[in-house]
């Protein structure tokens, strides 16, 4: 078989009728019409082209690759945040490097300097977290998704964490509740510092006579699963049980399960992501929805602005959050298995 003819960068930019110039900034992932870029990449497509990418880095500032930071690949949030953040890239002809947690920091440095990445979204950042400060003093760009670091260098996207326990703790208050807890995420995560103290404010707001008990779950199955279990069989067992994320929630309704405790009829619980799991009719939690792809595909597309423009000023995107009502939860006191309200869902702040 006869090998392909070569096609150049000009012969492209002929047949799609644009300039040389338009070719490039579709192959490096930079700002083209969506027509244009599609009529480009139709061409490009046509002639099986394969642009010389190492020759391409030597002459270009940029590399096409992204980094994307997640910890911990059995929460299902980071999966459907990544898909996210790749659908964007993959939009713009892009590539992600997936960096996980199995590394330590200076490890996880070493390989996004090694790969020459043009940028990297975080997506589970705490405030003293090492890797995030050493790639932006390197002059990497860097986009907090998800977590937001006060005075950190970069762009940043974050749900509504204070309105979203604001919520969680108006359902439960509106349901009579009075004795509740809270399972509190990593320490140092912003995420979980917003929302106890959005769910604390609330609780001042609206019942300061109420009685809070707060224990750690770190985020994590295993610890909450423990966590929920003592509190269960101590002295001060809530009603009501908010938890800072759904895998926390999941775990409790576990753990309420093993300790004999009825979920709604004797304690009620509330999570906070909506992971697709949290909708399935054995589960049916209710639960704080975050528009997790959202979050993510906002922090890809603040990435790619920032690498066109360097210097315009940081961004810092807040999307709102809404209550999911489902069976988890019901009236103080009513009887198991009731829920209240209707399943729609109410907007942050309403």
């Amino acid at each position: 078989m006869a090998r392909r003819t070569s096609v150049s960068s000009v012969q492209i930019a002929r047949e799609a009728g644009v300039a040389q110039s338009t070719v490039s900034r579709v192959l490096n992932g930079g700002s083209v019409a969506p027509d244009t870029r599609r009529r480009v990449l139709e061409v490009l497509a046509r002639h099986d082209y394969q642009p010389n990418l190492a020759a391409r880095s030597l002459v270009a500032a940029r590399t096409g690759l992204v980094g994307v930071v997640i910890r911990d690949l059995t929460n299902p949030f980071y999966p459907i945040m990544v898909r996210a953040v790749e659908h964007v890239l993959h939009e713009q002809g892009l590539r992600l490097l997936l960096v996980s947690d199995v590394a330590t920091a200076q490890e996880s440095l070493g390989v996004l300097r090694r790969e020459r990445v043009d940028g990297v979204v975080f997506t589970s950042a705490v405030r003293d977290d090492p890797l995030a400060w050493r790639v932006s003093e390197h002059g990497i760009p860097v986009v907090l998704c998800h977590r937001t670091i006060e005075g950190f260098p970069g762009d940043q996207v974050e749900a509504d964490n204070a309105g979203a326990a604001r919520l969680a703790a108006d359902h439960l208050l509106d349901l009579g509740h009075r004795r509740l807890g809270m399972l509190c995420g990593t320490a140092q995560a912003s995420t979980a510092e917003q929302r106890a103290a959005g769910f604390r404010a609330r609780l001042a707001e609206r019942a300061p006579e109420a009685d809070l008990v707060a224990v750690q779950g770190g985020y994590d199955y295993a610890t909450s699963y423990a966590a929920v279990r003592e509190l269960l069989a101590g002295p001060r067992r809530p009603s009501a049980l908010f938890c800072h994320n759904d895998v926390m929630a999941h775990a409790a309704l576990n753990a309420a399960t093993a300790q004999g405790v009825d979920v709604p009829g004797e304690l009620s619980v509330v999570g906070c992501d909506d992971v697709p799991t949290s909708s399935w009719e054995r589960i049916a939690l209710t639960t704080v929805r975050q528009p997790l792809a959202r979050i993510a595909e906002v922090a890809a597309r603040l990435l790619l602005e920032r690498l066109e423009e360097p210097d315009a000023p940081l961004r810092h995107e807040v999307l709102p959050v809404d209550l999911v009502r489902r069976s988890t939860t019901a009236a103080c006191g009513g009887p198991g298995g009731r829920t209240a309200g209707n399943g729609r869902g109410l907007t942050a702040g309403q």
